[in-house]
Formats: structure tokens, C-alpha cells, sequence
């Protein structure tokens, strides 16, 4: 079960952390169309941050995961409609239920202090509407700093959860990520 996991965040954060230059990151058309070499079949992230956006790039540049099939959530509506212009096709959600919903890739982008929040509405859609909320096969993966996987099993109720710590030059594509 733990090298499944282990194989599952390590093919995933490979893709994202390819090396590529910020130009050619900034000026590559962002594709549309829907790939059939996706890694998941959605991907949810919650937050749009600098590290949503450094693995969102290089998944769709790369051609690894069409954008129709990535879906962000931000408390900004100012942030999500940055993604919709920066990575046309990806969907922008209102809520973090509406952003899971169906997701097999849970990617929790957010500040420390906000896991908790994150935790709580994903337990709600779960608790309210089993795998209608969330997917009996999602997966967390977690770029939040100082927070310990069994606080996400605990809080969310969600059993398969990875944790990474990309570095900044994730930013470019040129980072090296520890899971």
C-alpha cells in the first residue's frame, strides 16, 4: 500500500518537476485538448497559489494531464480567474466541494493555517455524501509545511494521503521534490 502511494506521488511530482525554463514555462501554448496519457482522471487543487501553479504548468505543457481535467479552488475570486486565463480549459470551482467532487487527486495548496478549514469541508462532503463527495479512491497530496500525514487521514477522512515538499525552483520546473 505504502509503495503504491509512494509510486502514485512519485510519478506525479516527476511530471511537475521536469526541468523548464520560466520563459519557455510562460510562453508555451497551453493545449486544450484532452490528452489520453492523463495521470488522473481529475485532478482538484485547492489553493492557486505559486506551488498549484508549478505543477499545474508543466502537467499541461507536458502534455500529462489535460486541462479539462484539472479543476482549482481559491478563496479569491481575483486567484481563480488568473488560472482560467493563465491555463485555458481548466475549470475554476466556487467551493472545495464542487472542486472535489469526483476528483481521484485531492492536491492541497494552501497555507498551514487553512489545512484545517480544507479538512473540515472535505469531512463534510464525505460525512453528507459518501463517494457522491469524495471518491473512495482519492488521494491527498499535500504541499502544506509542518502539517503530519495523520493529521490529514484524521481531519478529512481520507485514508491515501502523500506529502511533498517542493523546493522554489519548482516554480520554473527546475525543483527537486522530497515524498
Amino acid at each position: 500500500y505504502i509503495s503504491t502511494m509512494t509510486m502514485i506521488a512519485h510519478r506525479f511530482l516527476s511530471a511537475t518537476t521536469r526541468s523548464l525554463s520560466r520563459r519557455a514555462l510562460l510562453s508555451s501554448s497551453f493545449s486544450t485538448t484532452t490528452s489520453n496519457h492523463d495521470v488522473f482522471s481529475k485532478i482538484s487543487f485547492i489553493g492557486t497559489g505559486k506551488m498549484a501553479q508549478a505543477m499545474i504548468a508543466p502537467l499541461i505543457t507536458q502534455k500529462l494531464q489535460a486541462p479539462s481535467s484539472i479543476n482549482a479552488f481559491d478563496v479569491s475570486d481575483e486567484a481563480l480567474k488568473q488560472i482560467e486565463e493563465l491555463y485555458p480549459g481548466v475549470q475554476a470551482s466556487n467551493s472545495i466541494q464542487d472542486s472535489i467532487k469526483d476528483a481521484n487527486l485531492i492536491v492541497y495548496a494552501v497555507k498551514p493555517q487553512n489545512v484545517g478549514k480544507v479538512h473540515a469541508e472535505i469531512r463534510r462532503a464525505k460525512e453528507e455524501k459518501g463517494s457522491d463527495g469524495v471518491r473512495d479512491d482519492a488521494i491527498i497530496l499535500s504541499v502544506a509545511a509542518g502539517t503530519p500525514i495523520s493529521n490529514f487521514v484524521e481531519g478529512s477522512l481520507v485514508e491515501k494521503v502523500a506529502r511533498s515538499m517542493p523546493n522554489t525552483p519548482a516554480q520554473i520546473g527546475a525543483g527537486v521534490t522530497v515524498w
